[in-house]
């Protein structure tokens, strides 16, 4: 049997590119999520010891600066969860779109996988007929 080549190799390489871009992309975006997660965490618990703090404080002067505080961390968290849900739908693309690589590259291995068992039968019934041929010609021999 000659060597095999896929006549669309190519294709299916950059298919496979495709894929492992697409692999790469939603690793730094679900990193990303993961950072801004841990900002967020951060925050609350930044909120949760202001909260205990304020209990503690009977100055007017230092409440009200405190409430100021407060107030702001919560602009904070409201803000960062505003971005968590933009990342978790940048997620979702990338996830999208890893699924249509991944499908795209399956077709071209199918196709990949046809054209081979089809070659694989042509090259057999090539054979075959020069092993008719030959015996088709010694069985002429024979009876000369």
């Amino acid at each position: 049997m000659s060597h095999y080549q896929f006549s669309m190799e190519k294709i299916l390489d950059w298919r496979l590119d495709q894929e492992d871009a697409a692999k790469r992309r939603l690793v730094a975006v679900q990193q990303k999520l993961q950072q801004q997660q841990t900002i967020l965490d951060e925050l609350i618990q930044e909120n949760i010891l202001i909260k205990n703090a304020s209990l503690k404080i009977s100055q007017i002067e230092i409440l009200k600066n405190q409430s100021l505080y407060k107030e702001m961390v919560n602009e904070k968290i409201l803000r960062q969860k505003n971005l968590l849900t933009q990342i978790e739908s940048e997620v979702q693309q990338a996830q999208e779109a890893l699924m249509e690589a991944h499908k795209d590259k399956k077709a071209m291995e199918k196709l990949k996988e046809k054209e081979y068992i089809f070659t694989i039968e042509k090259e057999k019934k090539e054979e075959q007929k020069q092993l008719d041929e030959i015996a088709t010609l010694s069985y002429g021999r024979t009876m000369y």
